[in-house]
Protein backbone atom coordinates (compact mmCIF):
# COMPACT_ATOMS: atom_id res chain seq x y z
CA UNK A 1 0.00 0.00 0.00
CA UNK A 2 1.18 3.08 -0.66
CA UNK A 3 2.42 5.84 1.95
CA UNK A 4 3.06 8.94 1.57
CA UNK A 5 5.24 11.54 3.48
CA UNK A 6 5.18 14.75 5.39
CA UNK A 7 7.21 17.38 6.67
CA UNK A 8 7.48 19.14 9.84
CA UNK A 9 7.09 22.80 9.71
CA UNK A 10 10.24 24.61 10.23
CA UNK A 11 10.63 28.06 12.53
CA UNK A 12 10.96 30.92 10.80
CA UNK A 13 10.88 34.41 11.39
CA UNK A 14 10.04 37.85 9.20
CA UNK A 15 13.84 38.91 8.62
CA UNK A 16 16.81 36.56 8.01
CA UNK A 17 19.58 38.52 9.30
CA UNK A 18 22.14 36.33 7.39
CA UNK A 19 20.33 34.11 4.60
CA UNK A 20 23.52 32.89 2.83
CA UNK A 21 26.82 33.60 1.24
CA UNK A 22 27.23 35.16 -2.25
CA UNK A 23 27.95 32.49 -4.74
CA UNK A 24 29.97 33.36 -8.06
CA UNK A 25 26.76 32.63 -10.04
CA UNK A 26 24.20 34.59 -7.77
CA UNK A 27 26.79 37.80 -8.73
CA UNK A 28 26.87 37.17 -12.56
CA UNK A 29 22.79 37.13 -12.11
CA UNK A 30 23.10 40.34 -10.60
CA UNK A 31 25.38 42.28 -13.30
CA UNK A 32 23.00 40.61 -15.86
CA UNK A 33 20.41 42.11 -13.96
CA UNK A 34 22.28 45.69 -13.71
CA UNK A 35 22.74 45.34 -17.00
CA UNK A 36 18.95 45.00 -17.94
CA UNK A 37 17.91 47.89 -16.01
CA UNK A 38 20.42 50.54 -17.34
CA UNK A 39 19.85 49.86 -20.62
CA UNK A 40 15.98 49.67 -20.25
CA UNK A 41 16.46 53.41 -18.54
CA UNK A 42 18.90 54.41 -21.46
CA UNK A 43 16.16 53.31 -24.30
CA UNK A 44 13.19 54.49 -22.47
CA UNK A 45 14.25 57.79 -21.93
CA UNK A 46 15.30 57.45 -25.66
CA UNK A 47 11.98 56.22 -26.25
CA UNK A 48 9.64 58.82 -24.37
CA UNK A 49 11.39 62.33 -24.37
CA UNK A 50 9.93 63.10 -27.34
CA UNK A 51 6.38 62.01 -26.11
CA UNK A 52 7.04 63.82 -23.06
CA UNK A 53 7.68 67.14 -24.27
CA UNK A 54 5.02 66.67 -26.87
CA UNK A 55 1.86 65.50 -24.05
CA UNK A 56 3.07 66.93 -21.14
CA UNK A 57 5.87 69.61 -21.91
CA UNK A 58 8.81 67.91 -20.12
CA UNK A 59 11.23 65.58 -21.76
CA UNK A 60 12.13 63.92 -18.48
CA UNK A 61 8.38 63.36 -17.56
CA UNK A 62 8.39 59.37 -18.21
CA UNK A 63 12.15 59.23 -17.06
CA UNK A 64 11.78 60.39 -13.99
CA UNK A 65 8.97 58.43 -12.71
CA UNK A 66 10.48 55.30 -13.75
CA UNK A 67 13.86 56.41 -11.92
CA UNK A 68 11.74 57.38 -8.69
CA UNK A 69 10.07 53.66 -9.14
CA UNK A 70 13.58 52.02 -9.81
CA UNK A 71 15.01 53.65 -6.44
CA UNK A 72 11.54 52.83 -4.57
CA UNK A 73 12.29 49.65 -6.14
CA UNK A 74 15.47 48.66 -5.09
CA UNK A 75 14.67 49.45 -1.39
CA UNK A 76 11.64 46.76 -1.73
CA UNK A 77 14.37 44.60 -3.53
CA UNK A 78 17.21 44.79 -0.90
CA UNK A 79 14.17 44.20 1.71
CA UNK A 80 12.48 41.18 0.18
CA UNK A 81 15.74 39.43 -0.24
CA UNK A 82 16.18 39.49 3.65
CA UNK A 83 12.72 38.37 4.43
CA UNK A 84 12.64 34.72 5.41
CA UNK A 85 10.68 31.83 2.72
CA UNK A 86 9.07 30.79 5.38
CA UNK A 87 7.67 33.62 6.20
CA UNK A 88 5.98 34.27 2.64
CA UNK A 89 4.64 30.60 2.87
CA UNK A 90 2.90 31.10 5.82
CA UNK A 91 1.33 34.48 4.48
CA UNK A 92 0.24 33.24 0.91
CA UNK A 93 -3.38 32.41 1.40
CA UNK A 94 -4.10 36.07 3.69
CA UNK A 95 -2.04 37.25 0.65
CA UNK A 96 -4.41 35.84 -1.70
CA UNK A 97 -7.88 36.73 0.33
CA UNK A 98 -6.10 40.42 -0.11
CA UNK A 99 -5.35 40.13 -4.19
CA UNK A 100 -9.36 38.85 -4.11
CA UNK A 101 -10.25 41.91 -2.78
CA UNK A 102 -8.13 44.31 -4.91
CA UNK A 103 -9.50 42.61 -7.78
CA UNK A 104 -12.90 43.23 -6.84
CA UNK A 105 -12.15 46.56 -5.62
CA UNK A 106 -10.94 47.93 -9.29
CA UNK A 107 -14.08 46.71 -10.56
CA UNK A 108 -15.58 49.73 -9.46
CA UNK A 109 -12.92 52.30 -10.32
CA UNK A 110 -12.72 54.99 -13.28
CA UNK A 111 -12.52 53.07 -16.54
CA UNK A 112 -9.76 53.49 -18.88
CA UNK A 113 -10.43 52.60 -22.64
CA UNK A 114 -12.95 50.93 -21.66
CA UNK A 115 -11.01 48.80 -18.74
CA UNK A 116 -11.10 48.72 -15.32
CA UNK A 117 -7.36 47.50 -14.51
CA UNK A 118 -5.94 50.60 -12.06
CA UNK A 119 -7.03 51.95 -8.77
CA UNK A 120 -5.99 55.27 -7.14
CA UNK A 121 -4.19 55.04 -3.97
CA UNK A 122 -2.78 57.78 -2.29
CA UNK A 123 -2.90 59.66 -5.40
CA UNK A 124 -0.80 56.91 -7.51
CA UNK A 125 -2.17 54.37 -9.83
CA UNK A 126 -1.21 50.57 -9.53
CA UNK A 127 -2.51 48.33 -11.69
CA UNK A 128 -3.69 45.13 -9.19
CA UNK A 129 -3.42 42.17 -11.61
CA UNK A 130 0.20 42.77 -11.28
CA UNK A 131 0.13 42.03 -7.83
CA UNK A 132 -1.86 39.08 -8.54
CA UNK A 133 1.21 37.70 -10.64
CA UNK A 134 3.12 38.00 -7.66
CA UNK A 135 1.00 36.15 -5.62
CA UNK A 136 -0.20 33.62 -7.91
CA UNK A 137 3.43 32.41 -8.03
CA UNK A 138 3.62 32.47 -4.29
CA UNK A 139 0.43 30.42 -3.96
CA UNK A 140 0.81 27.90 -6.62
CA UNK A 141 4.59 27.10 -5.04
CA UNK A 142 2.90 26.65 -1.98
CA UNK A 143 0.34 24.02 -2.99
CA UNK A 144 2.50 22.15 -5.58
CA UNK A 145 5.45 21.96 -3.17
CA UNK A 146 3.02 20.65 -0.26
CA UNK A 147 1.54 17.77 -2.48
CA UNK A 148 2.68 14.31 -0.20
CA UNK A 149 4.45 12.11 -2.59
CA UNK A 150 4.22 8.51 -3.27
CA UNK A 151 7.73 7.06 -1.35
CA UNK A 152 6.53 3.38 -1.20
CA UNK A 153 4.60 1.40 -3.61
CA UNK A 154 2.91 -2.27 -2.95
CA UNK A 155 5.43 -4.64 -3.70
CA UNK A 156 3.33 -7.18 -4.62
CA UNK A 157 1.98 -5.07 -7.58
CA UNK A 158 5.42 -5.42 -9.07
CA UNK A 159 5.69 -1.56 -8.14
CA UNK A 160 2.90 -0.13 -10.19
CA UNK A 161 0.69 2.38 -8.59
CA UNK A 162 -3.35 1.64 -9.46
CA UNK A 163 -4.82 3.38 -11.73
CA UNK A 164 -7.30 5.20 -9.24
CA UNK A 165 -4.28 6.41 -7.01
CA UNK A 166 -2.57 7.58 -9.87
CA UNK A 167 -5.49 9.56 -10.92
CA UNK A 168 -5.90 10.48 -7.75
CA UNK A 169 -2.41 11.89 -7.04
CA UNK A 170 -1.30 13.50 -10.21
CA UNK A 171 -5.19 14.06 -11.58
CA UNK A 172 -6.86 15.65 -8.77
CA UNK A 173 -3.56 15.99 -5.96
CA UNK A 174 -0.76 17.71 -8.36
CA UNK A 175 -3.04 19.36 -11.00
CA UNK A 176 -6.71 20.09 -9.94
CA UNK A 177 -6.20 21.64 -6.39
CA UNK A 178 -3.29 23.84 -7.08
CA UNK A 179 -5.10 25.20 -10.28
CA UNK A 180 -8.39 26.26 -7.88
CA UNK A 181 -7.16 29.31 -6.67
CA UNK A 182 -6.14 30.74 -10.30
CA UNK A 183 -9.98 30.18 -11.06
CA UNK A 184 -11.31 32.69 -9.03
CA UNK A 185 -8.28 34.93 -10.64
CA UNK A 186 -8.98 34.78 -14.24
CA UNK A 187 -12.84 35.33 -13.53
CA UNK A 188 -11.80 38.99 -11.96
CA UNK A 189 -9.93 39.39 -14.68
CA UNK A 190 -12.68 38.65 -17.71
CA UNK A 191 -14.66 41.35 -15.61
CA UNK A 192 -12.03 43.98 -16.14
CA UNK A 193 -11.47 42.97 -18.75
CA UNK A 194 -7.81 42.06 -18.63
CA UNK A 195 -6.90 39.36 -21.31
CA UNK A 196 -2.97 39.54 -21.18
CA UNK A 197 -2.99 39.58 -17.21
CA UNK A 198 -5.06 36.30 -17.83
CA UNK A 199 -2.82 34.84 -20.81
CA UNK A 200 0.23 35.76 -18.46
CA UNK A 201 -0.92 34.56 -14.86
CA UNK A 202 -2.32 31.35 -16.68
CA UNK A 203 1.12 30.59 -18.45
CA UNK A 204 3.24 31.62 -15.37
CA UNK A 205 1.18 28.46 -13.49
CA UNK A 206 1.05 26.19 -15.67
CA UNK A 207 5.08 26.26 -16.19
CA UNK A 208 5.39 26.14 -12.04
CA UNK A 209 3.22 22.86 -12.76
CA UNK A 210 5.06 21.79 -15.73
CA UNK A 211 8.60 22.41 -14.80
CA UNK A 212 7.69 21.19 -11.28
CA UNK A 213 6.57 17.49 -12.37
CA UNK A 214 3.50 18.11 -11.33
CA UNK A 215 1.03 16.46 -13.07
CA UNK A 216 3.25 14.08 -14.83
CA UNK A 217 2.24 13.23 -18.25
CA UNK A 218 -0.84 14.62 -17.76
CA UNK A 219 0.33 18.30 -17.86
CA UNK A 220 2.52 17.85 -20.74
CA UNK A 221 -0.14 16.27 -22.77
CA UNK A 222 -2.22 18.91 -21.64
CA UNK A 223 0.18 22.08 -22.50
CA UNK A 224 0.75 20.48 -25.81
CA UNK A 225 -3.31 19.99 -26.20
CA UNK A 226 -3.30 23.68 -25.26
CA UNK A 227 -0.77 25.27 -27.80
CA UNK A 228 -2.18 22.98 -30.55
CA UNK A 229 -5.60 24.53 -30.01
CA UNK A 230 -4.84 28.38 -29.28
CA UNK A 231 -5.21 29.45 -32.71
CA UNK A 232 -8.53 27.65 -32.65
CA UNK A 233 -9.57 29.07 -29.59
CA UNK A 234 -8.83 32.60 -30.77
CA UNK A 235 -9.86 32.62 -34.14
CA UNK A 236 -13.77 31.86 -32.45
CA UNK A 237 -13.95 34.37 -29.41
CA UNK A 238 -16.56 36.93 -30.47
CA UNK A 239 -17.81 37.90 -26.60
CA UNK A 240 -15.56 40.63 -26.37
CA UNK A 241 -15.50 44.04 -28.88
CA UNK A 242 -12.12 44.83 -27.97
CA UNK A 243 -10.53 41.81 -27.94
CA UNK A 244 -12.33 40.63 -31.53
CA UNK A 245 -11.05 43.96 -33.24
CA UNK A 246 -7.55 43.34 -32.23
CA UNK A 247 -7.67 39.41 -33.71
CA UNK A 248 -9.13 40.66 -36.68
CA UNK A 249 -6.21 43.04 -36.68
CA UNK A 250 -3.94 39.95 -36.36
CA UNK A 251 -3.23 39.58 -39.93
CA UNK A 252 -0.54 39.90 -42.91
CA UNK A 253 -2.75 42.09 -44.83
CA UNK A 254 -1.25 45.06 -44.26
CA UNK A 255 -4.50 46.93 -45.42
CA UNK A 256 -6.53 45.50 -42.53
CA UNK A 257 -3.64 45.53 -39.81
CA UNK A 258 -4.22 47.22 -36.68
CA UNK A 259 -2.31 50.68 -36.64
CA UNK A 260 -0.34 49.76 -33.78
CA UNK A 261 1.16 46.65 -35.80
CA UNK A 262 1.44 48.53 -38.41
CA UNK A 263 3.78 51.46 -36.87
CA UNK A 264 5.49 48.70 -34.87
CA UNK A 265 6.56 46.88 -38.50
CA UNK A 266 7.48 49.99 -39.79
CA UNK A 267 9.71 51.02 -36.74
CA UNK A 268 11.66 47.13 -37.30
CA UNK A 269 11.71 47.35 -40.82
CA UNK A 270 13.85 51.21 -41.35
CA UNK A 271 16.19 49.93 -38.74
CA UNK A 272 18.07 47.53 -40.55
CA UNK A 273 20.64 45.91 -39.20
CA UNK A 274 22.85 48.45 -37.06
CA UNK A 275 19.63 50.73 -36.63
CA UNK A 276 19.48 54.62 -37.56
CA UNK A 277 21.13 55.57 -33.89
CA UNK A 278 20.18 55.80 -30.35
CA UNK A 279 17.86 58.83 -30.09
CA UNK A 280 16.84 59.09 -34.16
CA UNK A 281 13.89 57.22 -33.81
CA UNK A 282 11.28 58.31 -36.10
CA UNK A 283 8.18 56.66 -35.11
CA UNK A 284 7.94 57.65 -31.81
CA UNK A 285 7.51 60.96 -32.70
CA UNK A 286 3.73 60.18 -32.08
CA UNK A 287 3.13 57.66 -35.07
CA UNK A 288 3.79 54.51 -32.87
CA UNK A 289 1.37 54.03 -30.27
CA UNK A 290 2.49 53.19 -26.39
CA UNK A 291 6.31 53.69 -27.73
CA UNK A 292 7.04 53.80 -24.14
CA UNK A 293 5.26 50.65 -22.91
CA UNK A 294 4.08 48.01 -25.00
CA UNK A 295 5.85 48.72 -28.54
CA UNK A 296 9.02 50.22 -26.65
CA UNK A 297 11.20 47.09 -28.35
CA UNK A 298 10.34 48.38 -31.87
CA UNK A 299 11.98 51.83 -30.74
CA UNK A 300 14.98 49.51 -29.98
CA UNK A 301 15.04 47.84 -33.74
CA UNK A 302 14.40 51.37 -35.39
CA UNK A 303 17.49 53.07 -33.42
CA UNK A 304 19.79 50.19 -32.76
CA UNK A 305 18.45 48.06 -35.60
CA UNK A 306 18.96 44.26 -35.48
CA UNK A 307 22.29 43.36 -33.80
CA UNK A 308 20.23 45.75 -30.32
CA UNK A 309 17.37 43.41 -30.66
CA UNK A 310 19.72 40.39 -30.06
CA UNK A 311 21.53 41.80 -27.70
CA UNK A 312 18.78 42.60 -25.54
CA UNK A 313 17.19 39.02 -26.41
CA UNK A 314 20.64 37.32 -25.65
CA UNK A 315 20.48 39.39 -22.41
CA UNK A 316 17.40 38.33 -21.59
CA UNK A 317 18.33 34.66 -22.47
CA UNK A 318 21.51 34.73 -20.38
CA UNK A 319 19.38 36.22 -16.73
CA UNK A 320 16.93 33.32 -17.36
CA UNK A 321 19.32 30.42 -17.58
CA UNK A 322 20.66 32.02 -14.70
CA UNK A 323 18.11 32.27 -12.76
CA UNK A 324 16.79 29.11 -13.57
CA UNK A 325 20.08 27.32 -12.18
CA UNK A 326 19.36 29.33 -9.01
CA UNK A 327 16.10 28.54 -8.75
CA UNK A 328 16.89 24.63 -9.21
CA UNK A 329 19.77 24.12 -6.66
CA UNK A 330 17.41 26.12 -3.77
CA UNK A 331 17.09 25.62 -0.32
CA UNK A 332 13.75 23.60 -1.26
CA UNK A 333 11.09 22.72 -3.54
CA UNK A 334 8.73 25.51 -2.41
CA UNK A 335 12.11 27.73 -3.22
CA UNK A 336 12.43 25.66 -6.35
CA UNK A 337 9.04 26.63 -7.59
CA UNK A 338 8.95 30.59 -6.90
CA UNK A 339 11.90 30.91 -8.73
CA UNK A 340 10.81 28.84 -11.35
CA UNK A 341 7.59 31.14 -11.63
CA UNK A 342 9.36 34.28 -11.38
CA UNK A 343 11.98 33.69 -13.95
CA UNK A 344 8.75 32.52 -16.28
CA UNK A 345 6.84 35.43 -15.83
CA UNK A 346 10.14 37.38 -17.22
CA UNK A 347 10.08 35.09 -19.86
CA UNK A 348 6.66 34.92 -20.76
CA UNK A 349 6.51 38.68 -20.89
CA UNK A 350 9.64 38.95 -22.81
CA UNK A 351 8.31 36.53 -25.38
CA UNK A 352 4.59 38.03 -25.98
CA UNK A 353 5.97 41.47 -25.73
CA UNK A 354 8.62 40.71 -28.83
CA UNK A 355 5.81 38.14 -30.29
CA UNK A 356 3.24 41.00 -30.58
CA UNK A 357 5.20 43.44 -32.07
CA UNK A 358 6.71 41.47 -34.51
CA UNK A 359 2.75 40.40 -35.29
CA UNK A 360 3.90 36.72 -34.46
CA UNK A 361 0.46 37.42 -31.60
CA UNK A 362 -2.34 39.75 -31.77
CA UNK A 363 -2.07 42.80 -30.01
CA UNK A 364 -2.03 41.93 -26.01
CA UNK A 365 -0.90 44.72 -24.03
CA UNK A 366 2.13 43.01 -22.46
CA UNK A 367 5.23 45.00 -21.38
CA UNK A 368 8.68 44.43 -21.85
CA UNK A 369 10.20 43.77 -17.80
CA UNK A 370 12.44 46.46 -17.11
CA UNK A 371 12.21 48.45 -20.35
CA UNK A 372 8.92 49.57 -20.65
CA UNK A 373 7.27 52.10 -18.31
CA UNK A 374 5.35 51.10 -15.14
CA UNK A 375 5.83 52.29 -11.73
CA UNK A 376 3.83 49.29 -10.23
CA UNK A 377 5.28 46.59 -12.87
CA UNK A 378 9.05 47.67 -12.26
CA UNK A 379 8.56 47.47 -8.21
CA UNK A 380 6.69 44.43 -8.34
CA UNK A 381 9.35 43.04 -10.44
CA UNK A 382 12.49 44.40 -8.24
CA UNK A 383 10.64 43.25 -5.32
CA UNK A 384 10.71 39.28 -7.08
CA UNK A 385 14.30 39.61 -7.46
CA UNK A 386 14.41 40.33 -4.46
CA UNK A 387 12.89 36.71 -3.54
CA UNK A 388 15.60 35.71 -5.79
CA UNK A 389 18.39 36.23 -4.20
CA UNK A 390 17.06 35.22 -1.20
CA UNK A 391 16.74 32.33 -2.99
CA UNK A 392 19.73 31.78 -4.26
CA UNK A 393 22.13 33.13 -0.83
CA UNK A 394 19.97 30.36 0.90
CA UNK A 395 20.16 27.42 -1.32
CA UNK A 396 24.61 28.13 -1.28
CA UNK A 397 24.23 28.08 2.38
CA UNK A 398 22.78 24.58 2.14
CA UNK A 399 24.82 23.48 -0.38
CA UNK A 400 28.54 24.79 1.67
CA UNK A 401 26.57 23.00 4.85
CA UNK A 402 26.25 19.87 2.80
CA UNK A 403 30.04 20.19 1.32
CA UNK A 404 31.50 20.15 4.57
CA UNK A 405 29.09 17.72 6.49
CA UNK A 406 30.55 15.23 3.51
CA UNK A 407 34.04 16.38 4.26
CA UNK A 408 33.47 15.85 7.77
CA UNK A 409 32.07 12.64 6.89
CA UNK A 410 34.84 11.74 4.52
CA UNK A 411 37.56 12.55 7.43
CA UNK A 412 35.83 10.67 10.26
CA UNK A 413 36.29 7.76 7.63
CA UNK A 414 39.92 8.14 6.78
CA UNK A 415 40.80 8.46 10.32
CA UNK A 416 38.70 5.34 10.97
CA UNK A 417 40.98 3.48 7.90
CA UNK A 418 43.91 4.75 9.60
CA UNK A 419 43.10 3.90 13.06
CA UNK A 420 41.69 0.11 11.65
CA UNK A 421 45.14 -0.32 9.52
CA UNK A 422 47.44 0.81 12.42
CA UNK A 423 45.73 -1.93 15.08
CA UNK A 424 45.96 -4.55 12.39
CA UNK A 425 50.14 -3.25 12.26
CA UNK A 426 50.46 -3.33 15.80
CA UNK A 427 48.46 -7.30 16.12
CA UNK A 428 50.88 -8.41 13.33
CA UNK A 429 54.10 -6.52 15.17
CA UNK A 430 52.72 -8.12 18.49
Amino acid sequence: MATVRRKRSEPFSLLQRDPGPWSPLLLYWLATLGIIVVFGLVMLYSASYTTGYLRFGDSLHYIKSQVLCLGLGLLVMIAFSYVDHRFLRKMVWPGYIVCLVLLVLVLFSTPLNGCRRWLRIAGQTVQVSEIAKFEMILLTAHLAAKVPKLEKLDPSRSGRVPVRAWLQQRLVRELILPLLPLVLVVALLIMEPHMSGIVLTTAMVGTILLLGGNGGIITWVGGAAGVLLLETVLQHIDSIPYLQSRLDGWTQDLTKMTDQTLQSLYAIGSGGVTGLGLGNSIEKQLWLPESTNDFIFSVVCEELGFVGAVLVILLFVLFLVQGLWLAFHAENRFCTLVGIGIMAQIAWQVFCNIAVVTNTLPNTGISLPFFSSGGTSLILLLAEMGVMVNIGRNGERVRQERRRAHEEQEARRKEKTIDLASARKARAES
